[in-house]
């Protein structure tokens, strides 16, 4: 029986893991704490790549780098 490990990815430098191959936008961005997924944009940091589509399908790759990036409303004072 083969025991499936967890993969190590990074999200704004911190470490998360998944058992998973594939995550959506939104669970990356959700899984590091990053709520509601529609006010960010998560950027692979290399090869660069802009996810803008929370609902895209993302392979997980050993210790991969994301960065998330907010572009919700900014409230005025």
């Amino acid at each position: 029986m083969e025991t499936q490990r967890a993969t190590t990815y990074y999200v704004n430098g911190e470490r998360q893991e998944t058992d998973e191959d594939k995550l959506t936008v939104r669970q990356i961005l959700e899984r590091a704490g990053f709520k509601p997924a529609e006010e960010y944009e998560l950027v692979r940091d290399h090869p660069h790549h802009v996810f803008t589509n929370p609902d895209e399908i993302v392979e997980i790759h050993r210790d991969e780098r994301f960065t998330a990036v907010f572009r919700g409303p900014t409230p005025t004072s």
